[in-house]
């Protein structure tokens, strides 16, 4: 039997490091729009939200993976579209408590077969 991470059963509409299963995942950018994140305490924070061709779930990106993808093809969410980046999923520090998060691989992703 297959494991399912019990947070992949919540209602979420953004991607989740859960949603990963483990491993690197290759993706094209669909479009890019600018929203705002409700966090823990109702903190609102306005954010990129990156949409993906094939996929039902947006990545709300952080300032570490919006600069990573800016590196690859530049700063101007425009030119974003039908790019890949690789998500994968690791852990990092937050309110001193280490939490799963999804990072965006530097480089830009050779070919898949």
């Amino acid at each position: 039997m297959a494991s399912t991470d019990y947070r992949s059963m919540f209602d979420s509409e953004y991607l989740g490091a859960w949603d990963l299963v483990g491993r690197d995942v290759t993706v094209t950018i669909d479009r890019v729009v600018a929203g705002t994140l409700t966090g823990a305490g109702g903190r609102k924070s306005k954010k990129p939200f990156v949409f993906f061709v094939g996929k039902e779930k947006a990545l709300a990106l952080n300032k570490t993976n919006a600069k990573t993808v800016a590196a690859m093809y530049g700063a101007d969410t425009a030119t974003w579209p039908g790019q890949k980046i690789t998500l994968y999923p690791t852990k990092t520090e937050m309110a001193g408590e280490t939490v799963d998060c999804i990072r965006v691989r530097p480089g830009v992703p050779k070919d898949q077969p």
